[in-house]
């Protein structure tokens, strides 16, 4: 018979090599992918589609859950108190490295573990087809003729749209009345209802309404033209060189296992290189931008350096 002290180390081995097995194993079960704007804007796109490719390299499902509020910080919040086992993910765009200046939430780059950058994309102004605005001057001599007259609607205050519509009344002297959604969806639809009349939004939020005439872009604000709108003209070529990109990764709670962590990245990577987010990308003018943790963690740092640089000269713009 099996010594009592020998059958106790038979048994603890065999625990550890059931443990080994189980660390070993992740992903076993699905991962959560919080998205902090609405279904239906470009975060929701981006995630969704990321995910669906995503998943199949993990063996595993990627499943969106929308918290959209507060520019953001209500999801960035949710994740980075979930256990940092990879289970709970987020979607990382630009108002991860703004929340902070805005008081939001005291919560960055610095403090999540950041897993890659998938895409960046410029900001286009889009009024409704019946207004009597049919160009980007025409709509900026009628902003400056009854400052606050016209209502821009955004995806959230502190949101990047937002802060793209402030880049603009500082660039141009206008001055719009700002009215805030939870997301670029609600904000867009709020345009094609007529309860607003423009709205800031990404070029891949805003193309679909355009093809279909429910909206009419009246500029991209960036230095190149949307190869998707390449009639569009850009605020640069109109002589305003302004505007900043949003742009979309993923990240983690602080603390996530640096095996899982290249686990994800590895899948996110194999879902960008596919061609399905290459056509992805194209239909919907967005860049195809691929940056690595260390990469991405630097790229958001500098994003965050520029944001605590402006916020304070845009927020007096904005409540002089």
């Amino acid at each position: 018979m099996t010594p009592p002290a020998l059958r106790w180390i038979l048994v603890s081995c065999l625990l550890a090599v059931g443990c080994s097995g189980n660390e070993e194993s992740y992903p076993s079960k699905e991962i959560k992918l919080i998205v902090q704007a609405s279904p239906g804007g470009a975060s929701d796109m981006v995630s969704r589609v990321m995910a669906s490719l995503a998943e199949g390299h993990l063996n595993v499902p990627i499943v969106c859950e929308y918290k959209p509020g507060a520019s953001g910080a209500l999801a960035f919040s949710f994740v980075a108190r979930r256990p940092s086992d990879g289970y709970t993910i987020g979607h990382a765009p630009v108002e991860i490295a703004i929340v902070r200046s805005l008081g939001y939430a005291d919560i960055g780059p610095s403090d999540v573990s950041l897993i890659c950058l998938v895409s960046k994309t410029a900001p286009a102004l889009v009024v409704h087809p019946d207004s009597p605005w049919q160009s980007f001057d025409d709509f900026i001599a009628a902003a400056k003729a009854e400052p606050g007259n016209i209502v821009m609607a955004n995806s959230g205050i502190g949101s990047i749209w937002h802060f793209n519509i402030l880049l603009l009344e500082q660039g141009t002297g206008a001055r719009f009345t700002h009215l805030p959604y939870g997301g670029s969806a609600p904000a867009l639809v709020s345009v094609i209802g007529r309860h607003s009349d423009a709205a800031v939004a990404a070029v891949g939020e805003v193309i679909s309404h355009v093809r279909a005439g429910s909206l009419r872009a009246l500029a991209v604000f960036d230095a190149g033209r949307a190869g998707v709108m390449p009639e569009v003209p850009t605020s640069h070529e109109l002589g305003y060189p302004i505007g900043a990109p949003a742009w979309s990764g993923f990240y983690g709670p602080a603390g996530m296992p640096a095996e899982r962590v290249a686990m994800l990245a590895d899948a996110f990577k194999t879902a960008f290189e596919t061609t399905e987010w290459a056509e992805f990308c194209r239909e919907l003018g967005m860049e195809a931008h691929y940056l690595g943790k260390e990469d991405f963690a630097a790229f958001a740092l500098e994003q965050q350096r520029f944001f605590e640089s402006r916020i304070p000269q845009l927020v007096r713009l904005e409540n002089p």
